[in-house]
């Protein structure tokens, strides 16, 4: 019978991410799924006609290139290769123009009128210290890099995101602003609803949301 050093269950991003950090160690790994493919959310089916491949779950991922891990790992020399829309996303409106997540942050302060001051000051320190805050927050437990910059984060990250929505001003913020938070599947009363919010409007105005070029499994 064969022996491994660990049993990874599971091979959706993070299963795979744990086993290539444990394979990179040396360690003999073994990832097992019950699917018939690899991949989790990563993955690309015929969900309706023969030859029509969807992404089962995520199509677009806002932290291939922000997450220190996915740039650890030399994907291009497999044959990936990512594209970028004109804009990361949108929220569309029944009654008026809604507003557009740009990589530009300042195109999106100047859509957003009065309430371009609030994003600002939500959005600005994670754009331009990413790098550092993705360390603090993204990495093993440690004393921080940077206590203040991390506190400043996390008591803004914390908050229900129904509270920030109450802030803004304009539908079109409101709107924007829910949109990116509800991605944390979970009532935007509860908190700590902020975070995800903060961080895919960040990575967004950072680096981009990128989109794999033939599906999340075209390389896998």
């Amino acid at each position: 019978m064969a022996k491994y050093d660990a049993v990874i269950v599971g091979s959706g991003p993070n299963g795979l991410a744990a086993a290539i950090t444990l394979q990179q160690q040396g360690l003999s790994t073994l990832l097992v799924e019950g699917s018939d493919t690899i991949g989790g959310g990563l993955r690309t089916k015929e969900l309706t006609l023969s030859g029509y491949k969807h992404d089962v779950c995520s199509a677009i991922h806002p932290m291939a290139m922000a997450s220190p891990f996915m740039r650890s790992l030399p994907l291009e020399e497999y044959g990936l290769s990512f594209t970028f829309a004109r804009y990361e996303a949108a929220h569309p409106l029944l009654r008026e123009t809604g507003a557009v997540l740009s990589r530009n942050l300042e195109e999106t302060i100047q859509q957003l009128g009065d309430d371009g001051k609030l994003y600002r000051s939500l959005i600005q320190d994670v754009v331009d210290r990413w790098e550092i805050l993705a360390e603090d927050t993204m990495g093993p437990l440690r004393f921080p890099k940077d206590p203040i910059l991390l506190a400043s984060f996390g008591w803004k990250a914390v908050l229900p995101a129904s509270w920030v929505a109450s802030r803004f001003k304009t539908e079109r913020a409101k709107a924007l602003w829910a949109g990116m938070a509800a991605h944390g599947i979970q009532p935007l009363s509860n908190w700590t609803t902020s975070a995800i919010g903060m961080v895919l409007m960040a990575v967004g105005h950072r680096f981009g949301w990128a989109i794999p070029v033939g599906g999340s499994q075209e390389h896998s």
